[in-house]
């Protein structure tokens, strides 16, 4: 599968947020402050419902190469080191730009200027002059530097454009970072570029939430502190398990517990004091009045709800609705009696009247029959008449009323509502006993005592409304009393009682009881800060929730796992193309037995090592290395760096070739011309040899050089710094120094009117030094050194050539002019049988035209 395709496939196993990261890198999006903050909003409390494709189609195409950046100047240097000078330090855009200066001219200032601002494997400080300024004066210089074709002005140290970092820096310190640690090299396939920017994103995104994850333990609310009497109840539990997913209605729960306990804190302490007492008798008598009391109450409580309960007067008022619909219906019954002689019949003054007359009958009149007595001659109880056919048809009447089944019902309701009646009217709901045993309990449960009165009052509410209802039309209403906690909390504390009275003669079981008041009293003062502080309860609640909101956000924008994906994507992909450009670098510097290996990967960048092939000893690479080949091998690496970086911009580079033999030297001359046809390349150096390798090479491969020096003022302060646009003599090859000459001939020719033969003379004789001089620089450059190497220890037999082709005419010419130059210049006394006389202006130009036609022929013999 293709990169790109194992890009997606992965993206498609992200978190929504990440994805929508990797598609705006791939566009090309550069996300602000204000973009991190809103998308750790987004991380912390996501949208469900949001949905980010992520394709193929949204992966970045291969960027164009970036424009070049280029140095063109530095100026106004101010407390830079202690460089100091009226002109700035110049660069070429093109080609190859030679910085010379010799140890102690400034040279290495200016470099280190352009370290700080440049893409370096080291960095350091640049000081002010330690031997004049002061701490507080900062170090400051302007820039000029081509971005493409924009020339921009900058003002170091503030902040630089980011397309600095395209520049690349070497130097010892450099060379040393290369070797011995790990580098990350710039070659990356554009598609790698969305992981890339998940990676910062992620670490933008952690560093947000670190701050907010700090904000969030800042704000942590002040919670109850638990004792060491409640460290093991519920309540201390319920606050050291406290967390972002307890719910609200478990705080109140909790202070509901406080409310429903039957004991009070002081009531706690009162046991608790108690209990502490050696002599326990007293208390254990006390204690046990104190159960039966509770007892008695309880009792008295019940007794009352069976009178008062909802059961009991919907109950009572169900007798009430009986006795009038069975009194209606009697009514209705007595009302067949309207057409008697007299009115009231099946009243009820005629029913206690016919109630009467049946006592008397069967007492008295008739003691052996039933009433009432109908047979013939049979006489009324009440009248004492004899009774007619129509008397005993009337009686029978009243008879069969009385013992009617409606009749019967009524008495019987009649009798139980009165019953019920009855007991509501007698009930007492708090006689004197009770009251009394309320009162002795109250020093010691406070609450169940307050709690009993309340539950008194309200049945004493519910007596008076029922009694009420009972005089007039209303119906009962019912209370809704529910006595059940007061009923428990008393048989609770009676039993609690007995047994602390139990416990009190038993030394151990006074212990435990002891623990038990304590712990409970302790829960108890807890929970009443609970129910204090409930606002900062549900504060911290909030904060625990927010801040695992946070943690987990934190946990996804881990960049572990996404570097560890990298490293998979990379290593074909970057490896064997870093392995492949370093090992061509290491073949032109000539160096064996050494590669480039993947050593890991840190937040997505994969990081590389030279290290050596072949090892059967486990020691480090520089310690195996001469000073040299360390030298070689860092500038590898830095070439290796430069190439893949894909943008040709401006390669720096601070005396390179330190301890480097003549062959290598001459390898780096070659290799760093070689790049500079495509690419700015400055070199600053104090080594002549070198810049001599440089220009041959650079004039070999027709790439053009900046001469550029850095010297110390001839002031007395010598201040280093000065810069000029060309180098001195001693680093300058045969056509500078045959250019120097022209021009100095020149001047010469132009103002030796004005002077007189003393300083004529000496003029000539420093002119015609530099001419003998070049004359012994081209015959080691063009004759000599073609047929040896430098220093004279190794033969080149394919250059014997120059020798070949060498002619006595040649050799006459050189010695003829050579011995007329020496002749002129002050290396040698004048002899003082000679009449010295310096020579001529044209004796001068004849002579250097010698040199320029010599020097051209010679050269055509290396062709």
């Amino acid at each position: 599968m293709a990169l790109e395709e194992l890009i997606v496939a992965w993206g498609q196993e992200r978190p929504t947020w990440q994805r929508e990261v990797m598609r705006r890198t791939a566009a090309g999006h550069l996300f602000s402050g204000k973009d991190y903050d809103k998308l750790v909003d987004n991380i912390v409390a996501p949208d469900s419902g949001r949905v980010v494709a992520f394709g193929l189609e949204h992966l970045p195409k291969a960027a164009t190469d970036d424009p070049p950046v280029r140095l063109i100047s530095i100026a106004k240097t101010q407390h830079v080191n202690a460089l100091a000078s009226d002109y700035p330090l110049t660069f070429e855009p093109d080609g190859l730009t030679i910085v010379y200066g010799d140890n102690g001219s400034g040279k290495s200032g200016y470099a280190r200027l352009l370290k700080r601002i440049t893409r370096a494997r080291h960095q350091e400080e640049v000081h002010s002059d330690v031997f004049r300024d002061t701490a507080m004066d900062k170090p400051m210089a302007n820039l000029l530097v081509r971005i493409g074709d924009r020339d921009e002005t900058l003002t170091w140290p503030e902040p630089t454009r980011p397309e600095l970092q395209r520049v690349h820096f070497y130097d010892g310190a450099c060379r040393e970072a290369y070797i011995a640690t790990e580098s990350d090299f710039p070659f990356r396939p554009s598609a790698l570029v969305v992981m890339d920017g998940l990676i910062s994103a992620c670490v933008e995104v952690r560093r947000r939430i670190d701050t907010k994850l700090y904000e969030n333990v800042r704000s942590v609310a002040g919670l109850p502190v638990v004792g060491v009497e409640a460290r093991s109840t519920e309540a201390a539990k319920f606050l050291e398990q406290l967390s972002g997913r307890t719910r609200f209605t478990a705080v109140d729960e909790m202070i509901a517990r406080m409310d429903t306990s039957s004991a009070t804190i002081d009531e706690l302490r009162g046991k608790e004091i108690l209990l502490r007492k050696s002599d326990t008798t007293k208390e254990r008598k006390t204690v046990t009045r104190q159960a039966e009391k509770m007892d008695s109450l309880c009792s008295h409580v019940e007794k009352l709800h069976s009178v008062l309960s909802d059961t009991s007067l919907a109950d009572l008022q169900e007798s009430r609705d009986k006795l009038k619909k069975l009194q209606e219906a009697a009514n209705l019954l007595a009302r067949s009696f309207e057409s008697e002689p007299l009115t009231g019949v099946g009243s009820s003054p005629w029913k206690k009247l016919w109630e009467s007359a049946r006592r008397f009958s069967e007492a008295n009149v008739y003691p052996n029959e039933v009433f009432p007595v109908l047979r013939e001659g049979s006489r009324c109880v009440l009248c004492q008449q004899p009774l007619s056919s129509e008397s005993r048809d009337r009686l029978a009447r009243f008879e069969s009323f009385v013992k009617d089944d409606i009749q019967t019902r009524l008495d019987g309701a009649r009798q139980s509502y009165d019953s019920q009646v009855a007991t509501l009217s007698n009930l007492v709901i708090s006689p004197d006993a009770v009251e009394s045993n309320q009162r002795d309990l109250e020093s010691t449960h406070g609450k169940l005592i307050k709690n009993i009165r309340a539950l008194l009052f309200r049945y004493g509410r519910a007596r008076e409304q029922a009694h009420n209802a009972l005089m007039g039309k209303d119906r009962l209403e019912l209370p809704a009393i529910e006595p059940t906690v007061v009923l428990t909390q008393l048989k609770e504390e009676a039993k609690g009682a007995r047994a602390l009275a139990e416990g009190l003669g038993d030394p151990k079981l006074v212990q435990q009881q002891l623990a038990s008041v304590v712990a409970k009293r302790g829960e108890l003062e807890l929970l009443l800060q609970i129910k204090k502080s409930r606002d900062a309860v549900i504060k911290e609640i909030v904060r625990l929730g927010e801040r695992d909101a946070l943690e987990a956000a934190k946990a996804s924008a881990a960049t572990g796992p996404i570097t560890k994906k990298i490293m998979e994507f990379s290593e074909q992909s970057i490896t064997d193309v870093v392995r492949d450009s370093f090992t061509r670098e290491t073949d032109r510097l000539r160096l064996e037995r050494v590669t480039i290996a993947r050593t890991r990967a840190e937040k997505g960048i994969l990081l590389h090592q030279p290290k050596l092939v072949g090892v059967r000893q486990r020691v480090k690479l520089p310690r195996v290395f001469s000073e040299g080949e360390r030298t070689a091998l860092g500038l590898a690496a830095f070439f290796t760096e430069s190439c893949l970086n894909g943008s040709p911009s401006a390669l720096i580079l601070d005396d390179p070739v330190t301890s480097l033999d003549h062959i290598r030297r001459g390898l780096v001359a070659k290799r760093l011309v070689t790049l500079a046809v495509s690419r700015q390349v400055i070199i600053f150096t104090h080594d002549v040899a070198f810049v001599a390798d440089l220009k041959l090479e650079a004039n070999a491969q027709g790439v053009s050089v900046a001469e550029r020096s850095v010297t110390r003022s001839r002031a007395d302060d010598r201040k280093p710094g000065l810069c000029t646009t060309k180098h001195p003599w001693k680093a300058k090859d045969v056509p500078g120094r045959l250019d120097e000459l022209q021009k100095g001939l020149a001047q010469i020719k132009r103002e030796s009117a004005c002077w007189d033969e003393n300083m004529y003379e000496n003029a000539v004789a420093n002119w015609a030094g530099n001419v003998s001089e070049t004359w012994e620089r081209i015959f080691s450059q063009e004759i000599v050194g073609p047929m040896l190497a430098e220093g004279g220890l190794e033969i080149r037999p394919m250059m014997v050539r120059v020798m070949a082709r060498f002619s006595n005419d040649d050799y006459n010419k050189f010695a003829s002019s050579y011995s007329r130059i020496s002749q002129w210049a002050k290396r040698h006394d004048k002899s003082s049988l000679l009449n010295y006389v310096a020579p001529e202006i044209v004796d001068l130009e004849s002579e250097l035209e010698v040199v320029n036609a010599w020097f051209k022929r010679v050269k055509k013999y290396r062709a």
